[in-house]
């Protein structure tokens, strides 16, 4: 299986000038993206080294950003959000001043230059199964996936897609999946997500 997450992160500081000791208040809400990623990669550890996650970040001062990250050892990653943000606080440093895309120690964090629509054409191509996450959609249990084919799973930060990039995920042909009638963060979504998709590949 290979699964790609997109994540929608408009308010998300291009800069590494947030406070560690205050990142929701001070870096757009990238604790947000950093739940997402702990969540993404330590849920189900067998899933981690199939996932790649993009997440675009189009807060000031410089956007929008790409931050990529695959070839994932779930043993290496970070357990806390606190770890992720350290990570993306160095990345972003060695961006900003150095025009470095990459930390030596981090190689499976990257970050370039290039907007959600691009990211978007360039993560979907040809894929058939696209599943937008939104609380509207169609129960996942009620959901027929091809685990053998690569999935493409779209979603917002706290505040969901913004009105322009849910306008041209609908132009494209996703199934609009929901994880449950009850408000969830990212996380959990992802989280309850991957579960489901271990326990079908379990019983296949």
């Amino acid at each position: 299986m290979d699964l790609n997450i997109i994540v929608d992160a408009p308010r998300v500081r291009t800069s590494d000038d947030f406070l560690i000791r205050d990142v929701p208040g001070t870096s757009g809400r990238l604790d947000v993206i950093c739940r997402i990623l702990v969540s993404a990669y330590r849920t189900v550890p067998e899933l981690s080294p199939t996932i790649q996650v993009d997440a675009i970040f189009e807060g000031p001062p410089n956007p929008p950003l790409r931050l990529q990250v695959t070839n994932v050892n779930p043993r290496d990653f970070p357990e806390s959000e606190l770890e992720c943000a350290l990570i993306l606080k160095g990345l972003l440093y060695r961006y900003r001043s150095q025009s470095v895309s990459q930390d030596p120690h981090w190689p499976q964090f990257t970050i370039t230059p290039q907007d959600f629509e691009q990211t978007l054409e360039d993560v979907i191509q040809d894929r058939n199964q696209i599943l937008y996450l939104v609380e509207t959609g169609q129960p996942l249990e009620q959901v027929k996936l091809g685990l053998d084919e690569p999935i493409v799973v779209i979603l917002g930060d706290d505040q969901g897609l913004s009105s322009a990039h849910e306008k041209k995920v609908r132009t494209k042909a996703v199934q609009e999946i929901s994880i449950g009638t009850r408000s969830l963060l990212g996380s959990q979504v992802i989280s309850l997500f991957l579960l489901e998709l271990f326990r079908r590949k379990e019983t296949q």
